[in-house]
């Protein structure tokens, strides 16, 4: 038990978590802050769940009202903006989450987990080799298929490359009664990053924002350019699904769900979701690693998720109550209890015991995910870009992309326009945050 004064008006803790479109998802953190509670009698956690795209301004504007929360979970894209959002003073608003605790091993009574944190994981949430935030969640894309769709065309395997997803969505196409399509995709930024990340390309420079600001952008690389290449083939092809609309996730899975396509690649943390479609409608799943570019060396897939920022200046009372609670909430039991709920594992002891559970193999596409997490090479490339304004430069790729797949306009000519658009939002971003004084950049929308 803590040894904070139990009064009658407990020191209360304001956590803004992500809401989340997977029902209960959210559970885990409740159930953990009820048990923190339980076990310090001196704090209340508090928590707000606010969509996700959103989160970054409703904390800059609850600064401008002088009531910032004590933590808040940002989407993984938004890493960047947390950084350079401003306190009142101007400060950052938020505390490396290694600098405030320090050498400690316990913080009110609660074992300090953070060196336990998945590497991969690790790796994207530090700036110079610093953690910034408290992951609390992972996750990534893999592909799924209809396992009795690859039965029939003979495909024997779930498609591990470019050529072989190109060649099995020949195979399903070409049955009597096979779909019109092999496979679908949402037109994503975070599908252009993990891409990037698999060939070992870099987003932007600084290596990939880890070793200083992100100041350029480099959306025409040969990675970039090799991906968009492809898929404009699969699409010419009619192998590849658009629905013609930017960030279609639910769109590319209803297609797959209604059996229009063989494949869709899409979060891991669908599976469940998927795989009662996929009952309903009387077909069987099977999953696989992000199909890889076999014509360059494997590096690794950027991960997505969410982490928990630390407010700056808080009183000692609150901000040791606040570390506590993170390290609470991912202690063994918590971290397991998480991946039951949806997430990848974010902690190696929750991972180690995970895979040697009969479950990881029962839940639709988990060890397949997870092994392609800690795959990673750990490069910058590998670990994925800190980025301002990430969200923009994500509309710029997906607007590129769709002119190339529905006017049939040249990638490299595209995707050199959108460097230059990419450049210029990055650009106005950076002008707030390298300003004297510095301020909160207006570009805060995650996604």
């Amino acid at each position: 038990m803590s040894d904070a004064a139990t009064s009658a008006d407990p020191t209360t803790i304001d956590v803004w978590l992500t809401d989340h479109p997977i029902p209960d998802f959210n559970a885990p953190v409740r159930a953990a802050a009820e048990t923190f509670c339980r076990a310090h009698p001196g704090y209340e956690i508090r928590i707000r769940e606010i969509n996700y795209r959103e989160l970054p301004r409703e904390v800059a504007e609850a600064v401008a009202r002088g009531n910032p929360p004590d933590i808040a979970e940002y989407y993984f894209p938004a890493t960047q903006v947390a950084l350079d959002t401003r306190a009142a003073d101007g400060a950052p608003l938020f505390v490396p989450l290694h600098q405030a605790i320090g050498d400690r091993t316990k913080i009110l009574g609660e074992p300090v987990v953070v060196d336990d944190i998945v590497p991969a994981v690790r790796d994207y949430y530090s700036r110079g080799g610093e953690l910034v935030s408290m992951p609390t969640m992972a996750s990534t894309a893999i592909l799924f298929a209809n396992k009795d769709m690859l039965r029939r065309a003979g495909v024997e395997r779930v498609p591990a490359t470019w050529r072989e997803l190109t060649d099995a969505c020949a195979a399903v196409t070409a049955l009597p009664d096979g779909p019109a399509h092999g496979v679908a995709w949402p037109n994503h930024g975070w599908f252009f990053q993990m891409e990037l990340a698999a060939q070992g390309g870099l987003l932007s420079n600084s290596d990939n924002g880890r070793s200083g600001r992100s100041t350029r952008v480099f959306l025409d690389s040969p990675e970039m350019l090799s991906y968009a290449r492809w898929w404009k083939d699969m699409h010419d092809r009619g192998y590849y699904r658009y629905t013609g609309e930017p960030r279609d996730f639910w769109g590319a899975m209803d297609a797959f769900a209604k059996q229009e396509t063989a494949f869709v690649v899409t979060s891991s943390a669908v599976g469940p979701y998927l795989t009662d479609l996929a009952t309903k409608a009387g077909f069987e799943i099977a999953t696989g690693q992000m199909p890889r570019n076999e014509e360059a060396p494997y590096a690794g897939r950027s991960l997505g998720g969410q982490s928990m920022f630390l407010s700056a200046s808080l009183p000692k009372e609150k901000e040791d109550a606040a570390l506590a609670f993170t390290q609470h909430l991912l202690n063994p039991h918590h971290a397991v209890q998480r991946v039951y709920a949806g997430s990848l594992p974010v902690m190696q002891p929750a991972y180690d015991q995970i895979i040697a559970e009969d479950w990881a193999d029962q839940e639709p596409g988990f060890r397949d995910a997870a092994e392609q997490v800690v795959s990673s090479d750990r490069t910058p490339a590998a670990t994925g870009a800190l980025l301002g304004d990430i969200n923009g430069i994500n509309e710029v790729l997906t607007s590129a992309m769709h002119d190339v797949l529905t006017s049939g306009t040249d990638p490299e000519s595209r995707f050199r326009a959108a460097t230059e658009e990419g450049q210029e939002r990055l650009d106005r971003y950076n002008a707030a945050c390298l300003a004297y004084p510095p301020v909160t950049p207006e570009a805060l929308q995650a996604g």
